[in-house]
């Protein structure tokens, strides 16, 4: 992918183009976010700051080379940048050295900094530099005299200190000027006398050097050997690959690990040469932004193809073919936007068959997904999918949509709300903020099975399942990726989630991935139910047992409904329900206060039939009940959210029928 991306982009401005990053994010409730340009002039009055800005598009980004900040510890030196604090400190100062280290004092870049640095900077007691606001006119002469000794600690504490105050009087001064408000302040940049000083090519230059890093012309940590990745020889190579971000050794500080013992690390094992690195470096930022999606807030993943031979395609090709594996995994991701788009068009069957339609490239490579955390400089591996067959996606996608069109059958409502993708999964697997680390393990779990066909323990999902409950039923949704619901639709939402946890297990089912399940004796005689009711068990392959208990928690939920009635806003009935699990012996006692509460309602006599199949069930299996304490919760409450469910199909069916009723008579 990265030679292909890299043929015929051996210029500094092409390559340069590649490394553009996406615009930062938009904060809530912003429509748009600006470019300030903070523009340093040197005139006969003297040394003056002015400011201007420019609405950010794709544009303005390649314009003003917007490539991030530098990784890590790494001194910054990027002209344009979302940190306003290396901008008025070290960013400029380290530039104009990197320039004199590259020989390229002859450049209006050079010329630029050496004026900005000279007449509006200055260096703190430590020896770092810093913007003076009183040079700018924006400050008192001793501003930085004053604020030096109001400052306390070390004397790098100090210096950090300074240059946020003096970043807090730039911004200050800037959008005050500009009349926007620091949410819309996306991006910062320099200009000298109008100038931006991003765009000269010398800058295009300085920043593919800085990011070629140890393969770059002169480097120290450049040598003559053989390049691992081509297996090109006698040609420069480097060990040193700390400036990509996740195609890299990682163990690079352990001696033990390296060749040789060597505290040079691998230099006789893992070499690239410069035309590699480069490679690797471009596909490494294209796959970042165009093969990277996210699962709710905390999980981060990239698409990474596994070229089975090295495509024979132009670049133009190849960025189709991305766009449609990111589109496609996408969608697996998360089905809502690709449901949205086709929304008002042909049915949804067609449109599938046309987004899914195979095409001569698809199968060029397999695919890895990586998943991930980002903190600062801190790229975490969280799991590694690897061997993914493209198929697998489409196979997946066509399988959830099936699913879905089976819960809208059953549970009425849009099959938006059924289609199960992996946004979805992640919101019925309780995970704790508070230990993020190893919380995610749970989910990967799930999404390696899918992906990679390997098998889930069926008694896992099952205790995840009741967890989430726990969490809708006790309000502890803090600290958890589990969203609140509005206020009185908790349990509406509770009872959809269980619904989809049933699809969820189905569809694991029928892909045969669940393991350690309870031998199924069949599906047990539902004579005396109604006819949707059978579906649904039909549908979900429930057992002798697995019926009983969904029956029993159907008959709570009748209870459940004369108790709102009767003005409790917790229904007492649920509160029986221990969801720590619940042994045999609690659920036959749970099942008597049912008939005791459907008596005291008044109800048993439209419920009698519903309570007499229950316990013949209950019966039939005593002596050998196979479920475990979770299971029994579980099923219990299945039953509970499927009679939640039917409640609103119905009422929403009745008033179909009476709406084309009325049509009819008009």
């Amino acid at each position: 992918m990265g030679r292909t991306l890299a043929r015929g982009r051996e210029d500094t401005e092409d390559t340069i183009g590649d490394l553009i990053k996406q615009p930062p994010a938009k904060p809530p409730r912003v429509e748009r976010i600006y470019l300030v340009k903070l523009n340093f002039q040197i005139s006969e009055n003297g040394p003056r700051l002015d400011a201007d800005m420019e609405e950010i598009d794709s544009s303005v980004l390649y314009r003003y080379r917007w490539v991030g900040n530098r990784k890590g510890s790494r001194p910054q030196m990027y002209l344009t940048t979302d940190k306003l604090d290396y901008l008025v400190g070290q960013a400029l100062p380290n530039l104009r050295a990197a320039m004199e280290e590259m020989g390229r004092q002859d450049t209006r870049l050079y010329q630029g900094l050496l004026q900005i640095t000279e007449h509006f900077f200055q260096k703190l007691p430590d020896g770092s530099p810093v913007l003076d606001p009183g040079k700018a006119g924006l400050a008192g002469e001793d501003f930085l005299a004053v604020a030096w000794e109001g400052t306390a600690g070390k004397p790098r504490e100090r210096a950090r200190d300074m240059i946020g105050q003096v970043a807090d009087q730039v911004k200050k001064f800037a959008l005050a000027g500009l009349g926007i408000k620091s949410s819309e302040a996306a991006l910062w940049t320099v200009l000298f006398n109008g100038e931006p000083l991003a765009t000269d090519p010398a800058y295009a230059a300085v920043v593919v050097r800085s990011r070629e890093g140890a393969v770059a012309e002169g480097s120290q940590k450049s040598l003559q050997g053989i390049c691992s990745v081509c297996g090109g020889m006698n040609r420069p190579v480097t060990y040193d690959l700390s400036q990509l971000d996740f195609l890299k050794c990682y163990i690079t500080d352990k001696i033990g690990f390296a060749s040789g013992v060597s505290d040079e690390g691998f230099k006789n094992t893992f070499l690239v040469c410069s035309a590699c690195f480069r490679s690797l470096l471009l596909a490494e930022e294209y796959i970042r932004q165009h093969l990277g999606l996210r699962i709710g807030q905390q999980i981060n993943f990239l698409v990474l193809p596994a070229f089975l031979i090295e495509p024979d395609m132009g670049r133009e090709d190849l960025e189709a073919w991305a766009e449609r594996l990111r589109a496609r995994v996408g969608t697996l991701s998360s089905a809502a936007g690709w449901l949205e788009k086709i929304a008002g068009r042909g049915g949804l069957e067609t449109e599938l068959a046309d987004f899914l339609e195979e095409q001569p490239q698809d199968n060029l490579a397999l695919l890895n997904f990586l998943f991930y955390q980002k903190n600062q400089s801190e790229f975490r591996v969280l799991g590694l999918v690897k061997d993914v067959a493209p198929g697998r996606i489409a196979h997946l996608l066509q399988h959830s949509y099936r699913l879905a069109g089976k819960g809208e059958a059953l549970f009425g409502v849009d099959h938006r709300s059924w289609w199960l993708d992996l946004t979805r999964i992640y919101r019925l697997i309780p995970i704790s903020e508070g230990r993020r680390g190893a919380e995610h393990k749970k989910l990967l779990y799930i999404y390696e099975a899918l992906l990679g066909e390997q098998p889930v323990n069926y008694h896992f999902l099952i205790r995840q399942f009741v967890a989430l409950a726990a969490i809708f039923q006790t309000g502890g949704f803090a600290g958890t990726n589990i969203q609140q619901p509005q206020a009185g639709y908790e349990e509406l939402e509770m009872g959809r989630r269980i619904l989809q946890a049933n699809l969820l297990l189905k569809l694991l089912r029928e892909e045969n991935l669940l393991e350690g399940e309870w031998p199924l004796p069949g599906v047990c005689e539902l004579e005396g139910l109604n006819g949707a009711m059978q579906d649904y068990l039909r549908e979900m392959d429930y057992n002798g047992p697995a019926t009983a208990l969904f029956l029993l928690g159907y008959l709570m939920n009748q209870v459940g409904r004369e108790q709102a009635e009767a003005g409790y806003r917790q229904k007492p009935v649920l509160e029986k329900l221990n969801y720590a699990g619940m042994l045999w012996s609690k659920v036959v006692r749970l099942s008597n206060i049912v008939f005791d509460q459907l008596r005291q309602y008044d109800i048993l006599r439209y419920n009698e039939g519903l309570f007499a199949i229950m316990k013949k069930l209950f019966d039939a299996h005593r002596e050998q009940w196979p479920f475990s304490p979770e299971e029994n919760v579980f099923y219990i409450l299945s039953g509970y959210a499927y009679a939640t469910r039917a409640a609103i199909k119905a009422k929403a069916d009745r008033e179909n029928n009476a709406s084309n009723e009325g049509g009819t008579v008009q």
